[in-house]
């Protein structure tokens, strides 16, 4: 199983862990590994579009160290928009960026902040619901990935993810 696999699951497990009543504790974690089951699940997609092929899954592994969640919440915010910024848009022959991907993209920004708010609001109280519905938007991400898995507008977004912040013009 993927680790962005096992995240998931381990996200659905925690929410339901406590029958009752679950604690903070238990659905914080979760929002948190539905957060990291996309970050890993992107990562990986995106190393594997510049490093294929079994044998450079060493440098694959190196490469998943570059990427930074504010660099990358910053390329998911304008692919959410449905725009590709201009330092992205270059070769990419006029394409628009799909609705599966704006929706990626969206899932991305979206369960970044819910683990933010996990990890450091403490004021805020979390449901066993939202804490499922959260691994439910990470699941359909996946989902919507695959839909455009290859196009060069995902390819695009999966390049800014590392590289969008250091790119000029």
């Amino acid at each position: 199983m993927s680790l962005h696999a096992e995240l998931l699951k381990q996200a659905r497990f925690l929410a339901r862990k406590e029958r009752k009543k679950p604690t903070q504790a238990s659905l914080r974690r979760s929002v948190s590994a539905s957060y990291y089951a996309i970050f890993h699940f992107l990562v990986d997609e995106a190393t594997r579009l510049m490093l294929a092929g079994n044998v450079r899954a060493p440098l694959r592994d190196s490469l998943a160290r570059a990427f930074h969640h504010s660099a990358m919440k910053q390329t998911a915010v304008a692919f959410a928009q449905g725009s590709i910024p201009p330092k992205l848009a270059s070769g990419l022959n006029g394409q628009q960026v799909q609705q599966p991907l704006i929706d990626v993209a969206s899932a991305f920004v979206q369960l970044q902040e819910a683990r933010h708010d996990a990890d450091y609001n403490r004021g805020l109280r979390f449901t066993r619901r939202e804490t499922l519905d959260l691994a439910d938007l990470a699941d359909q991400a996946f989902g919507d990935w695959r839909q455009v898995r290859g196009s060069l507008p995902a390819d695009a977004f999966l390049t800014g993810l590392l590289v969008y912040r250091h790119m000029h013009g």
